[in-house]
């Protein structure tokens, strides 16, 4: 009987030929693996879940922006508490041709239920406070600014949404947005 000489050349060959056996061999995934992974992966879509019910991101995609220099905004939708002066996102509703219906618009809260709002040629107020200058958007489409030119009182479960810039499109233009338009608070990300 002949010795086995682990160190020989032959013996090299066989370990690599068993090596290569071994990496061709099916894997198989162990049940503690694959559960884990099930684990994670319903933790991962339940989060993604989560986020999506209550946050959503709207991006302004006009060429001039009604508040710059922001053009992405994150949408908190369970901030439905309305505070002047705050920033709200909401659905546009009639206000074709410049927004299809449904559209995400991201503006500023300036006008409550019961506050008095005067658009004028040169300005808009509300409870004389002006909030927005001029009628910049009828010039630009070729409409008559007087057409815009009214006053009266902010009817219940409406508001009033204004932009930052003269060129705002904005409810100096269209009026009100309605309480179920509103989707939530908007803050700035970029």
């Amino acid at each position: 009987m002949a010795l086995w000489n682990p160190f020989s050349i032959e013996a090299k060959v066989r370990r690599a030929m068993a090596k290569v056996e071994r990496d061709r061999a099916p894997k198989r995934i162990s049940a503690t693996f694959l559960g884990k992974g099930l684990l994670y992966s319903a933790i991962v879509a339940g989060g993604v879940v989560l986020l999506a019910s209550r946050y959503s991101i709207a991006i302004a995609s006009q060429d001039s922006l009604c508040l710059p220099p922001y053009r992405l905004w994150i949408i908190d939708k369970t901030k439905s508490d309305l505070v002047r002066g705050e920033i709200y996102a909401f659905h546009s509703k009639g206000l074709s041709p410049i927004f299809d219906d449904g559209t995400i618009i991201v503006k500023v809260l300036e006008g409550m239920p019961g506050d008095l709002a005067r658009v004028r040629l040169d300005e808009t107020t509300i409870n004389d406070v002006t909030v927005a200058q001029g009628l910049q958007v009828a010039s630009q489409h070729g409409i008559d600014p007087g057409k815009y030119v009214r006053e009266g009182v902010i009817g219940q479960g409406n508001y009033w949404f204004f932009g930052r810039t003269p060129d705002s499109f904005d409810s100096r233009y269209w009026g009100s947005a309605s309480t179920d338009q509103i989707i939530g608070k908007a803050y700035p990300i970029w």
